[in-house]
């Protein structure tokens, strides 16, 4: 994953490629081959180039073509076959950059819908004075800017933000949402610095700033065949397509293996697309967790059966949270930009260093997504929410009965709750109905409330169907939670993640809702598609288990440590929160109870973060940071360390 950043200055002023030599010193290291800068009047770009797959090897770093447009490229066109002939360039010899830059020239900034793969780009446009910032449709490349009085600049990382020294605000929103364990969207944890969306493009033009869509999962087409096996044939085509996509030659790839359905199919499928082709081919590596602190969250069973099938045994890592000591990492390996790790997420990326990176893996192909696409979720609601809009009230009932039956719920209760569920997904941007942690401040609590009224809107979901809505909520809800999003201090591969390529989610959306998910029945499409490729004990097991008795023991035991920890808290002294009101959490937490958990454990890290910040943190008022948002915002000394962990839940269509 090349990394990008870069600056465009106002009028008059031009670009130095001093400035970017040192921000490029923040993330080098991250890099496989040196940094290639361009300097085109006001506008500077810089690529540290991240050779992965073969056609990655035709890039050279930032491009400017005879109209002086430039551009700054990191990723893959998988549709770059399609895109070269149209625009009468030779596809073999033409780089990804080359024929974003042609479609530019072809299409305008109508282009970014047009390619299909994984990429963030940066580009120029010289003739009419545009900056254009844009990531793929699911994001699977960072991509943040800011914007001063006189200059914009982005970059792959917040890391380059930090590194020449410049103070930083704590952003009041990020806290907000991060603190009460919603969506942070956009937000960062520093004020004006953004994140260009996932599926958008960011548009800077005379110091004015616009972010608008070029793709979005509200698909509003339909697919309907006659067959279930119609369904089942076009999604084994476009997964082996996915698959094979993110799995050829380049440099070396490792493959997540878990028991699960997602991440096993992945590796099952690329094993039969690269047998069938060559028997004796070399299949994929693999790196599988496992927590076998309770019998019923040990992968290792399942795992191992696929391991056993394909004859080549895998790296086992053990995850288990009952090792949390809850103490803050070592900063001595670097500053997280972002909250959510502690040291024990710190000696894993040591382990996994030495068995990934320090071995030559650049790539890890994820499962991420597989459960939101593809009916992993038994849930028939959204089903039912479809009949109750069209007035199909014999339809609704039948399948009421049909989902009432296999746990044997009341019809009336199953009716209810899809009468309810359409009420609320049509009217769900009230923030108010949105739980907040106790110990939120109250002017965090006013922040957040702005955020969601900002962001949630009864008029964009009105003559939508319930399952679209609830496809574009859950794919919204994915994009919070991928892995690069929460970049390792050591080393930083590069993602892939076959469930989210973009014509294979179209697919998916298109289709109705049945073929995904039937009464007894979750991925009935999925397991009837895969029955030669996939071990059946993996189709057919249940789905995984989740259980909180590992982290409320981990709580319960570092209690008295957790206390010490809040004494002089430094999110308290920033007004973002109560203590007493947490310690209470805290302690009814401890005690088994579960409501406010996934809170807490944000609460622990924005804590750890801020405490590892390094340099000053001071406490400014201004008469505009009281009436606005929050009475308190820390001032941090900027520092060249790369960022960690992060999650989050889902946020607006």
């Amino acid at each position: 994953m090349s990394i990008l950043f870069g600056v465009l200055e106002d009028r008059g002023l031009s670009a130095s490629e001093k400035d970017l030599q040192l921000f490029a010193r923040a993330t080098e290291r991250y890099a496989t081959n040196e940094a290639a800068f361009s300097i085109n009047g006001r506008v500077g770009m810089c690529c540290q180039v991240y050779v992965s797959h073969e056609r990655s090897k035709l890039e050279t770093g930032p491009l400017t073509d005879a109209l002086r447009n430039s551009l700054s490229f990191d990723g893959r066109l998988d549709n770059f076959t399609d895109l070269a002939q149209l625009l009468g360039l030779n596809e073999t010899e033409s780089s990804d950059s080359e024929i974003v830059l042609a479609g530019f020239l072809r299409w305008g900034e109508e282009c970014f819908m047009r390619f299909t793969g994984d990429w963030a780009l940066s580009l120029w446009d010289a003739r009419g004075q545009r900056l254009f910032l844009a990531r793929d449709h699911a994001g699977t490349r960072s991509l943040y800017f800011s914007q001063t009085r006189y200059r914009t600049r982005w970059a792959t990382y917040l890391d380059t933000f930090t590194a020449s020294g410049t103070e930083l605000r704590l952003s009041p929103e990020y806290a907000a949402s991060y603190l009460a364990n919603a969506p942070v969207r956009e937000f960062t944890p520093y004020r004006g610095i953004r994140s260009v969306l996932p599926g958008h493009y960011v548009v800077v033009r005379e110091g004015k700033i616009s972010q608008r869509p070029h793709w979005t999962p509200v698909i509003r087409t339909s697919i309907r065949y006659q067959a279930d096996t119609a369904y089942q044939e076009h999604f084994l085509a476009l997964f082996g397509q996915a698959v094979s996509r993110r799995t050829g030659p380049g440099e070396p790839i490792v493959a997540e293996l878990s028991g699960g359905m997602d991440s096993t199919s992945i590796v099952c499928m690329s094993d039969s697309l690269r047998r069938s082709a060559d028997p004796d081919a070399e299949i994929l590596d693999t790196i599988s967790y496992f927590d076998d602190s309770e019998a019923s969250l040990d992968e290792r069973t399942y795992f191992s059966i696929t391991e056993a099938r394909r004859r080549k045994t895998g790296t086992h890592v053990d995850v288990a949270f009952s090792q949390r000591t809850f103490d803050a990492p070592d900063m001595a390996f670097g500053t997280y930009q972002l909250p959510g790790s502690d040291r024990f997420s710190l000696e894993l990326e040591q382990m996994l260093l030495r068995n990934l990176w320090e071995k030559g893996y650049r790539s890890v192909l994820s499962g991420i997504g597989g459960d939101e696409v593809l009916g992993g979720i038994p849930d028939g609601i959204p089903e039912l929410a479809d009949y109750l809009v069209q007035g199909s009230f014999g339809a609704l009932f039948r399948q009421a009965v049909a989902w009432s039956l296999p746990d044997r719920s009341p019809i009336v209760a199953t009716l209810s709750n899809a009468f309810r569920y359409t009420a609320r997904l049509y009217t769900r941007g009230n923030p108010k109905n949105r739980p907040i942690p106790p110990w939120i401040s109250k002017e965090l609590r006013h922040s957040f409330s702005e955020n969601c009224q900002a962001t949630d809107t009864f008029t964009r979901r009105i003559g939508i169907a319930p399952h679209r809505l609830e496809n574009a909520l859950s794919w919204w809800q994915i994009m919070e939670t991928l892995p690069h999003l929460s970049p390792r201090i050591l080393f930083r591969p590069e993602y892939r993640y076959p469930m989210l390529d973009k014509d294979l989610v179209e697919f998916l959306f298109s289709i109705p809702p049945e073929q995904l998910v039937r009464p007894g029945r979750r991925r009935f499409m999925m397991r009837a598609a895969l029955r030669d490729i996939v071990p059946v004990e993996i189709l057919e097991r249940r789905r995984k288990a989740f259980q909180l008795r590992a982290t409320l023991n981990a709580i319960r035991a570092a209690q008295p440590k957790l206390d010490r920890l809040f004494t002089g808290s430094r999110v308290a002294e920033l007004g973002f929160i109560d203590v007493a009101a947490l310690r209470h959490g805290l302690k009814a937490t401890a005690e088994g109870n579960v409501e406010w958990y996934q809170a807490i454990l944000r609460a622990i890290a924005y804590e750890f973060w801020l405490g590892t910040r390094g340099g000053r943190t001071e406490v400014t008022r201004t008469s505009e940071d009281r009436h606005r948002v929050c009475p308190s915002l820390a001032v941090f000394s900027g520092h060249r360390a790369p960022g960690s962990l992060s999650d989050s839940g889902c946020t607006e269509i």
